[in-house]
């Protein structure tokens, strides 16, 4: 585009082929030398996150010329930056992420000393800004999905829009190209990239908007990809993705891959006996720089039924956000199933199906020579990363599920499921059936009580017998029981304990048919403390102040673990700066000294988060798994600096108690050295030990 010269025009869109001109801007021609001109080049219009380039021209005055480029105006939300590589006549710009017009501007000069200024407009998705989404980021080949495009603003004032869907990359065929919301279905196993331009007349002025949707598409559930390192480390590692529970994940993972972003990544994290990382850095101008491309952060996808254990791979995250995960990913080198339920849970989404032995071999480089990162390999292992255009044969790999304590899934301990040792299911030895069995569920109408008010305690029985009796008893604390002999009767709390209900049911025989229990938590007030005495690396007592009447089942839940014991000998086993410090899980095994998990944890609680506490510096609220707000155990944590993201989530955590006396002793512990022991991160490196836990007396 030619630019005439001492003039200056601003900007406006009135075609959707004709962009508007911008003025060169002439800078003293010297000498006798023809007139430097400039050109920018022809204005654009280009999607979002798509690259695209700009070629400057010149003619007259003295060769060599000489071109630097400048981003001189950008949309508000935009912080764009170019970087050095801006002094050639072809500009290469990186993919822009906000809608809006871009006003770049090349200065060219030439060895007479004339200069010469132009621009180019570039608009970002248009003047009409949209939204294009997906029902689904990921599907098989011959699958279809559905479509969305809408405004983001009122379309009220259009006299018509018209919309125009094309594949650009991969294969893809829509049921109707010309409507918002078309079926697409996809025809190839990569990323497959489709684009809608929309386009309407408002109060007589031409808009026009295009946006791209991504469809990643694969051959099957278990497509495999190929990561062929060379460099420090030489071999391939064949990796199979679960794109059954984890397809978001994997879908972004592959963008990745069919791009060919990851080919010359290094793994630039090794951590013995714990993980390799890799996926943003790169060898350039023979410095390590985090390779540019990267996209937005997709949410997390994590409690999907597959654990983080040897084989494993998993999306690094940043911090403690579970909807982080974006380039970087590692590979789990043992059992760190630890990572499934923390704060943050990772996401597994693939595992290692041939090739652990390079891992392995990647794991045990040298680290942290001078003016590298601290776990960086001292020798480059270079990567190569691909689809596999047909399935590698591979030997079985790794179970990597999540399965319960003994190792089996719906079955008992022979590995039968739901039968007896015969085979046969509900009969006998016999061949008869068998009676029906009598069950009784027992419930109280509150999980915890002030001591002198009373509750309600209910039996519910199936296959209740005729003739049969009942007979409520207390044991571990005091409570008068209004009518013991009834199903349903009510009891006067009457000691600061966490008292056990017990309920029987007898045959008119006299022969116990069923029983069954439930606690209630007695306390003194509507807010009883609890002291926390620690020991080992820091010594001193923190006092709790219990917020029962906001949290009455989670509060009860903690004094029921408090009554037993439970939290004796437990470490602070997560400390993470200006964060919090983490208990409730882990001891100290005497015999070989490793950080392992506590027995005697109870089944989850419902959440009450949302109870008018926010997570506050000095508040104390339980971790969950995952993003599961219904998954509190054992495990508790306090604030040390205000986190009210954690109010809301996802998951929400649910705040039952406050520091009221040594809230120093919570900072001295905040404040200690970490590292990892074993397959967990941030654990103190001296331990801090929980002596006591009790109740304060009333």
């Amino acid at each position: 585009m030619k630019h005439t010269a001492n003039t200056r025009s601003y900007f406006c869109l009135a075609l959707i082929g004709a962009l508007v001109t911008v003025a060169a801007c002439e800078l003293s021609p010297t000498g006798n030398s023809e007139k430097l001109d400039a050109d920018a080049g022809p204005d654009q219009i280009v999607p979002l996150d798509e690259s695209f380039s700009l070629r400057a021209t010149a003619k007259g005055g003295l060769n060599p010329y000489h071109f630097r480029w400048s981003l001189e105006d950008q949309p508000e939300e935009s912080t764009y930056e170019l970087t050095d590589a801006n002094t050639n006549a072809l500009l290469e710009v990186d993919p822009l992420s906000v809608n809006g017009r871009y006003l770049f501007r090349v200065l060219v000069s030439d060895r007479s000393g004339q200069s010469n200024a132009s621009f180019a407009q570039v608009l970002v998705g248009g003047d009409l800004e949209i939204t294009a989404t997906s029902e689904d980021s990921l599907r098989l080949v011959g699958e279809s999905t559905q479509l969305n495009s809408v405004l983001d603003s009122d379309s009220s004032g259009f006299s018509e829009l018209t919309h125009e869907w094309t594949v650009i990359n991969g294969e893809a065929e829509f049921d109707d190209p010309s409507i918002a919301n078309p079926q697409v279905t996809i025809m190839s196993a990569d990323t497959v990239r489709l684009r809608v331009s929309v386009s309407g007349e408002e109060n007589g002025i031409e808009r026009f908007g295009l946006q791209d949707v991504f469809v990643v598409g694969v051959e099957d559930t278990t497509p495999q990809v190929i990561i062929d390192n060379t460099g420090g480390v030489e071999g391939r590692i064949i990796v199979e993705l679960l794109t059954d529970v984890a397809p978001n994940t994997c879908a972004n993972f592959l963008r990745y891959v069919d791009s060919g972003y990851y080919n010359g990544i290094i793994w630039h994290r090794i951590v013995p006996d714990f993980v390799v990382q890799t996926g943003n850095f790169e060898r350039f101008n023979e410095e390590v720089r985090e390779k540019p491309g990267k996209r937005e952060e997709i949410e997390s996808e994590a409690d999907n039924g597959f654990s983080n254990l040897r084989t494993a791979i998993a999306m690094a995250l940043r911090g403690t956000n579970a909807n982080s995960a974006s380039n970087q990913f590692f590979i789990n080198l043992g059992d760190n199933s630890g990572l499934d339920d923390g704060n943050p849970p990772f996401t597994v989404f693939a595992r290692v199906v041939d090739g652990m032995e390079v891992a392995d071999k990647i794991s045990t480089l040298e680290t942290g020579a001078p003016g590298t990162m601290n776990e960086q390999p001292n020798d480059d292992v270079i990567m190569t990363v691909s689809r596999a255009e047909i399935e590698i044969p591979t030997s079985p790999p790794d179970d990597i599920r999540v399965v319960d304590s003994n190792g089996m899934e719906d079955a008992d301990s022979n590995g039968m499921d739901d039968a007896d040792t015969n085979g046969m299911e509900d009969v006998d030895s016999n061949g008869m059936d068998e009676p029906e069995t009598v069950t009784t569920t027992v419930t109280t109408s509150v999980p915890l009580q002030i001591i002198g008010d009373t509750v309600e305690l209910l039996a519910s029985i199936d296959n209740e017998p005729e003739g049969a009796t009942y007979s409520w008893t207390t044991s571990n604390g005091m409570a008068t029981i209004t009518d013991a002999g009834a199903k349903e009767t009510t009891a006067t709390i009457d000691s600061n304990d966490s008292i056990v209900f017990k309920f029987e049911v007898r045959g008119p025989d006299d022969e116990l048919l069923a029983t069954g229990e439930q606690v209630v938590v007695g306390v003194p007030s509507a807010l009883p403390r609890v002291i926390i005495e620690n020991g080992g690396d820091v010594v001193g007592d923190i006092t709790l102040e219990l917020l029962t009447e906001d949290a009455p089942a989670t509060c009860a839940n903690f004094l029921r673990y408090v009554d037993s014991g439970f939290y004796e000998g437990i470490l602070w086993h997560r400390v993470v700066e200006n964060f919090v410090i983490q208990m409730g899980g882990y001891r100290r095994d005497a015999d070989t000294d490793a950080l392992v998990r506590t027995e005697g944890i109870r089944d989850p609680i419902m959440s009450e988060a949302n109870n008018g506490n926010s997570n506050e510096r000095g508040t104390v609220a339980f971790a969950l798994r995952g993003q599961d707000a219904d998954s509190a155990t054992s495990e508790i944590f306090i604030n040390l600096v205000d986190n009210p993201n954690l109010d809301n989530g996802p998951p929400p955590f649910t705040v039952f108690a406050r520091v009221v006396r040594g809230l120093d002793i919570v900072d001295e512990i905040g404040s200690v050295k970490t590292g990892f022991d074993g397959s967990n991160s941030d654990v103190p490196d001296d331990d801090i030990v929980i002596n006591l836990i009790r109740r304060v007396d009333p």
